[in-house]
């Protein structure tokens, strides 16, 4: 997943799996949402985000499209042994 340095919420791309979009991000009712080129709402659970505009990013995470960071998963230890 990749931030945009461009501000212009068309520059959103998502993928379906096998299929590369371009959505909007609409602020307009309570919840934001991404729609593609024909306005049809896209739902978070139909794609992995690619790319977004960095000023997007608090709406992606209020309309569910962008989950909390993932944390370092490896364990490592600062032992002496």
């Amino acid at each position: 997943m990749i931030q945009s340095a461009t501000e212009d919420s068309a520059d959103i791309l998502a993928r379906d799996g096998v299929t590369l979009h371009r959505l909007n991000l609409d602020v307009a009712g309570s919840a934001p949402v991404l729609t593609d080129a024909t306005g049809k709402v896209v739902a978070p659970w139909e794609i992995e985000l690619l790319r977004w505009p960095s000023a997007a990013e608090p709406a992606l995470r209020r309309g569910g499209y962008l989950g909390a960071p993932q944390l370092e998963t490896e364990l490592w230890c600062n032992c002496a042994d």
